[in-house]
């Protein structure tokens, strides 16, 4: 009579060592994902530094900010097409043939002043919003400010050590 045999058991080490090989590999793909998004691939391409502008919006206390868009809204002047208008508007320009050299500068003359006029206008909403602030706002916003300069200045600092 032949006597039944348990199937073979899977040993509880090889079990083991598969879970950790499968999340060794996951780990090294999110970090080869999250590092491309972060440096902005082959090329190392990144998103500048953020500009003063936004710093200074950025670093106003919440209520703050909120005061700064809606002034930026009863003020509004005429922002002109968005940024997928205004570039396909230029990319039009530009295939066009023969080259009108004169159309495209026009166009590229008449969105910096748009932009230059909005500028102002957010640089004087922004001293006015300043000027209503008591002294001690001020100071905790300049700190602000100044702590933002330095974590963006650690930040590059660091990139760069790394590509050393």
């Amino acid at each position: 009579m032949q006597q039944d045999k348990p199937a073979p058991r899977r040993r509880l080490w090889l079990r083991l060592l598969l879970g950790a090989s499968l999340a060794l590999n996951l780990l090294v793909i999110g970090l080869a994902v999250g590092a491309a998004l972060r440096f902005g691939g082959p090329d190392g391409a990144r998103r500048p530094p953020p500009v003063l502008g936004a710093m200074l919006y950025r670093e106003l206390p919440r209520e703050e900010r909120k005061a700064v868009r809606r002034e930026m809204r009863e003020r509004s002047v005429d922002p002109g097409p968005g940024r997928k208008a205004a570039t396909l508007e230029v990319a039009a320009l530009i295939r066009k043939s023969p080259f009108d050299r004169a159309a495209l500068e026009m166009l590229l003359k008449e969105q910096f002043e748009r932009r230059e006029t909005w500028q102002a206008m957010a640089n004087t909403v922004l001293i006015e919003q300043l000027g209503r602030m008591t002294d001690d706002e001020r100071q905790a916003y300049a700190d602000r400010l100044e702590d933002a300069l330095e974590r963006s200045r650690d930040h590059g600092k660091k990139r760069k050590d790394k590509h050393q």
